[in-house]
């Protein structure tokens, strides 16, 4: 079909207003357009800036034209508001060239604006899935929404894998079945994505099963074209001076250095990070360097004003780059984008190609980006990231399945939309959704006398059983419309400066925190000292080695596939053999720069590091596992080497671990898409060959009974647990909680749906079962052998320590001092003369001579107290002077404040500064001035005193 054919099949009108903002259609237009004239719904698949929206909204805008059917007609569904509103703009456009009305509708629409779509319903009416669940049950919109004809999904790839998409398919479900009550036909519905790996999966998604109309792939993403490159830059002079000011290694410098670089070289340009605190971490270190190089940084913690500013100024060309994260990784439109950087591996080919389609945004550009890589492992996973980026090789879509707490909303959904329902009938709607498919009966059942328990519904009949809602079903359903848990923060102290440092969620909390843990936040590492639950508060002082410390953000990483990992694997065996065979080196980076898209510098790494693996005895491939053991500082380290990916390795470390915490108290776990690290401490070093036998002796078909067993027992079930059963209505969203209350909720509804479903969910986000049992029956095939070895590798060891990255290598102890020292001279405190109880004064205590006295009645008796409560300390003085009766606690802070006056009577401004200190009583005020008579000595000794209080005060009865 030539071209002008293409718009030349859209009416009059339309064509004359589309030649006006087109010269031509587009590849995915050509597609697109005529399929949906001629009847087809299509799944759309087209690079960012192809074009795909109009190929979609022009053939239906033209059957709009020919029609002119009631409102609300067209239906526009976006996975976020700020897509909403992008969206709106567009979209209305074309509302005045063409005489429709459009409103946008999401959580932030006034009721002002709901009154009015509700008595003048838009033609065109664009929502995200959570808002279409509330407005479909409105008593007016809900009239307005059985005119429904063409349903539009846009980027639909960001919602089939997780619970939105669930709840979404059946919200859609609802709809037709609020259609078909009203005599129409059933709406044609249209996919859009930039990304799909398995479209058939996702065509699943979006058709019913019993629907007759069928949807038509129409792809053109692979004839996108994309300069792709690696780099990893080596250091040069001025780097390790840069490292030295920003407290990094200098090969972070350098990378660090690139990016400014590139920033400055280019015009617009997108810097990705994987996680909202490294995009922190990354602008802070930026402006470090270069306070005048215009950039923002943007991600979804930050604050809605915040984002829509900084998207402004980079449209307006005020802002060069924005440092960023998945925030902006669909098609907002923020103007021309000259070329992406991404800051270390993407960790999937999916995620990356959304990314790198922002930049060009046009098919006359070609999308450019770099992947500026650090470690060896990073830099193989990024060259193949990047390899299969360039090939189309995308992971597999993964659509989640059966969830159960949205099941449990969407009946009560059901039930508004039709009281009186019948059981079968609901689960007829219910299954016709592709990801209920293979719902039983059974478990639909058990969902229902749930909610039953919960008096949110009654069931009625014996025969034909009618769902019918009750009073509470109400409130639930509109306050759990979101599946995205809403999670409280916890605000971060430093003992030593007495400031908030940052935060971390409720779920890092309940994973990892009890104190003496160590983690990194805002590019530091701290160790906990203490958690106060009733004021969401953790207390930390700051430390230098990192080795142990979790990053805060790790939670955050989306894991990385299977095929990743085992590609990764291929690639060290192909350099491996190489230089095996006697390769030069030379001839193998060439190999190297010729077939995959990196640089010298990223070849140069991962040659050296196979090199020295070679060297060191064996290289692990994806068909020679390579177990290693190591023994240091009385801890052993047992190191696997799994290139299976994220979720398989997590599964097969756990269930390992839970074999071995029976016969040892304590096991360390980590796992990474690479290995799988067993660390055991001091005193059981000889036990490494318990750990490796338990490993091949573990049966496959064990592992799903292991994880049944073990999983509910761990903190990460009762915290998905706490989750699912908000979404139940089990819990209110904004209940608070302690552990032991959640342990008694989870113990109550064992073997229930809301226990279940937190089992799947686990499985389904956390692990692959499945994987990890097909991996073990290939072990005991012996079709991946396994070599043993004693030693630590240049492989083994990379795997030990995390990839840290931007973060500070730790602050010195002096510059902690310093902060210390700040705080405590700044500290104001009060001051109480005990011999005549008339003079009282707040000081803050730098400000003080050496010695004072009392300028009323001359004695140097001086009580220190704190500031709050200098009156109260007058006012007990003054009562002993009087002869008037002291209460028990007046007795004890008279006592205190007459042996502060004997400090200060001795030591002068010293004792202040000693007694200032938290947790400092007078004993310990006493022997530290005793001790030490040099005012840096007195601050030391209060610092050591402060850290040893803030460690022990929750022993302490308060």
């Amino acid at each position: 079909m030539k071209e002008k054919n293409v718009f030349g099949l859209l009416e009059k009108e339309l064509r004359r207003v589309v030649g006006s903002r087109f010269k031509s259609p587009t590849p995915i237009q050509k597609g697109v357009i005529p399929a949906i004239l001629d009847g087809k719904d299509v799944l759309t698949i087209s690079e960012t800036g192809s074009g795909k929206t109009e190929a979609v909204m022009l053939p239906i805008f033209d059957l709009w034209l020919r029609d002119k059917p009631a409102p609300i007609s067209i239906l526009y569904i976006t996975p976020l508001r700020s897509l909403n509103r992008d969206l709106f703009k567009r979209i209305l456009w074309w509302s005045k060239k063409l005489e429709f009305d459009v409103s946008v509708r999401h959580g932030d629409t006034t009721q002002y604006e709901r009154k009015m779509q509700a008595e003048n319903p838009p033609d065109m009416m664009i929502v995200t899935p959570e808002t279409l669940q509330a407005a479909t049950t409105g008593k007016i919109m809900k009239e307005h929404f059985r005119n429904v004809r063409y349903i539009i999904i846009d980027e639909v790839h960001e919602l089939v894998s997780n619970k939105r998409g669930i709840q979404l398919s059946l919200g859609l479900e609802r709809l037709k079945e609020l259609i078909k009550s009203g005599g129409n036909e059933e709406p044609r519905i249209m996919g859009i994505s930039a990304t799909v790996g398995s479209p058939n999966e996702v065509v699943n998604f979006l058709t019913s099963k019993k629907r007759q109309r069928k949807i038509e792939i129409i792809d053109t993403s692979k004839s996108v074209k994309r300069d792709v490159n690696v780099e990893s830059p080596t250091v040069i002079s001025g780097d390790p001076a840069l490292a030295k000011r920003l407290f990094i290694g200098p090969e972070t410098a350098a990378r660090v250095r690139r990016i400014i670089d590139l920033i400055r070289e280019k015009k617009s340009i997108l810097t990705f990070t994987n996680t909202r605190e490294f995009a922190e971490i990354l602008s802070s270190r930026i402006r470090t360097v270069d306070s005048k190089l215009p950039i923002e940084t943007h991600h979804s913690s930050l604050s809605k004003d915040v984002r829509i500013g900084a998207e402004k100024d980079f449209k307006d060309g005020k802002t060069k780059s924005l440092i960023c994260t998945s925030s902006l990784e669909l098609g907002i439109d923020i103007g021309l984008i000259d070329f992406m950087i991404q800051y270390q591996s993407p960790r999937q080919v999916a995620k990356f190609l959304q990314r790198l389609g922002r930049a060009g945004h046009s098919l006359e550009k070609i999308s450019s980006g770099v992947i500026i890589s650090s470690d060896p492992d990073d830099c193989f996973e990024s060259t193949i990231i990047a390899k299969h980026s360039i090939d189309g090789r995308i992971e597999e879509t993964h659509i989640y399945k059966k969830s159960l707490d949205v099941l449990a909303h969407q009946i009560i959904g059901l039930t508004i939309d039709e009281y009186g329902i019948s059981l079968d009938r609901a689960y007829e709607i219910v299954t016709r959704a592709y990801p209920y498919e293979t719902l039983t009966k059974e478990e639909f059942f058990d969902v229902c006398r749930v909610l039953q328990r919960l008096r949110m519904i009654w069931m009625e009949g014996e025969g034909e059983i009618v769902l019918k809602r009750k009073r509470a079903a109400i409130p639930y359903y509109y306050t759990n419309l979101s599946t995205i848990p809403n999670i409280k923060n916890y605000q971060i102290f430093d003992v030593i400066s007495n400031r908030p440092v940052g935060s971390l969620d409720a779920e890092f909390i309940t994973l990892n925190g009890t104190p003496g843990t160590s983690f990194i936040v805002k590019g530091q590492g701290w160790r906990i000292l203490e958690i106060r639950e009733h004021k969401n508060r953790v207390y930390v002082e700051p430390i230098r080695g990192l080795q142990a410390a979790i990053p805060a953000w790790e939670g955050e990483l989306i894991p990385v596939p299977w095929d990743i990992a085992q590609d990764v694997s291929k690639l060290r065996k192909d350099i491996a053999d190489a230089i095996s065979a006697g390769k030069k080196k030379s001839e193998v980076l060439r190999k190297i720069t010729r077939n995959y898209p990196v640089n010298r510098d990223v070849a140069n790494k991962m040659y050296i590091i196979i090199k020295k693996q070679t060297e060191w005895g064996f290289v692990p491939d994806n068909e020679s596992m390579l177990i290693e053991h190591h023994t240091a500082e009385g801890e052993t380290w047992v190191i696997f080497h799994t290139p299976f990916g994220s979720l398989v390795n997590e599964t097969l470390g756990r269930v390992l671990s839970t074999l071995l915490i029976t016969k040892y108290s304590a096991v360390g776990l980590k796992t990474d898409p690479y290995r799988i690290i067993i660390r055991l401490p001091s005193g059981l070093v000889p036990m490494w060959k318990e750990i490796i036998d338990a490993f091949k002796q573990l049966k496959p078909d064990e592992i799903p009974t292991i994880l049944s067993l073990t999983l509910p027992n761990t903190e990460l079930f009762r915290w998905r647990f706490l989750h699912i059963a908000k979404r139940f209505g089990i819990i209110r969203p904004d209940a608070d909680y302690g552990k032991g209350y959640l342990k008694k909720i989870v113990e109550s509804y064992q073997g229930t749906a809301p226990y279940r479903e937190a089992m799947n969910e686990i499985e389904q986000e956390k692990l692959n079962i499945p994987k990890a049992v097909e991996v073990m029956k290939m072990i005991r095939e012996k079709k991946i052998r396994i070599k043993v070895q004693n030693g630590l590798s240049p492989l083994g060891e990379g795997g030990i320590g995390y990839n840290y990255e931007v973060v500070a290598t730790g602050k010195p102890e002096t510059e902690i001092f310093d902060v210390f020292k700040e705080r405590l001279l700044e500290t104001r405190i009060g001051l109480v003369c005990t011999q005549c109880g008339k003079w009282a004064i707040i000081h803050q205590i730098s400000d003080l001579p050496k010695d004072f006295m009392c300028p009323i009645c001359g004695a140097k008796a001086i009580g220190v107290v704190p500031e709050r409560r200098i009156l109260e300390g007058q006012t007990i003085i003054k009562k002993q002077r009087e002869g008037k009766e002291l209460t028990r606690l007046e007795k004890e802070r008279f006592e205190r404040l007459n042996d502060s006056a004997s400090l200060v009577m001795g030591s002068g401004k010293n004792a202040v500064i000693v007694l200032a200190g938290r947790g400092v009583g007078t004993k310990t005020a006493g022997r530290i001035l005793a001790r030490f008579p040099y005012e840096d000595e007195v601050l030391h000794e209060i610092l050591k005193e402060e850290r040893k209080y803030a460690r022990n005060r929750r022993f302490w009865k308060v």
